[in-house]
């Protein structure tokens, strides 16, 4: 499960010369996450305004690897990429730190109907929220299970320019600190990233 969340947004709306493209921009990016989750074997579930939520199904009658979602990280930065430089070029006011921060954990998920819509329920959506909200811009935290079993696979991932990183990180859960690991992306994935 990944979580992603557009630092900023807010400021960027209100700054925006023309809200229509804002708007736009913004459907464009959710979008390219919709086919980017599905191009690496998951789910996009939503788009939240100005973040999104993508899952993936893994274990041992799956097809779909956890490499996948590390992948599926490190191909959605650039895409972010796109969607900033589209909003500074339509912004009166540009702030500093706009950018994606992802947001990763793993485990056991339920489908249920909530209020007639289907939604994802479980500890991984409560893990992976706690990681973004403790990531800065462009960064992409996982929590200990996801990044260990990333880790124990980094000599594949390493090829791809993944580094698997233990950090600590400070939740409000856990405001002395949290054990974590961090996706560092030291080259740009070879699929191609969707323009806005």
């Amino acid at each position: 499960m990944v979580v992603g969340d557009l630092r900023l947004s807010t400021l960027v709306l209100k700054e925006a010369v023309e809200p229509s493209k804002y708007a736009r921009f913004i459907i464009g990016f959710a979008e390219a996450i919709r086919s980017l989750a599905s191009d690496r074997g998951g789910w996009f579930d939503k788009f939240t305004g100005d973040g999104f939520i993508a899952f993936w199904l893994h274990g041992s009658d799956s097809r779909v690897s956890l490499q996948e979602v590390a992948r599926f990280c490190q191909t959605v930065l650039p895409a972010a990429d796109t969607l900033i430089a589209n909003l500074r070029r339509n912004s009166r006011n540009f702030p500093v730190g706009v950018g994606l921060a992802l947001g990763a954990d793993s485990g056991p998920c339920e489908l249920v109907r909530v209020g007639g819509a289907l939604t994802l329920v479980g500890s991984p959506i409560v893990g992976a929220t706690r990681m973004v909200a403790s990531a800065g811009a462009k960064r992409t935290i996982v929590n200990v299970q996801l990044g260990e079993a990333l880790q124990s696979r980094e000599p594949d991932l390493a090829d791809e320019g993944i580094r698997v990183v233990r950090t600590e990180v400070k939740t409000q859960e856990y405001p002395e600190g949290q054990e974590a690991f961090e996706l560092i992306f030291s080259q740009s994935p070879h699929q191609p990233v969707p323009a806005n």
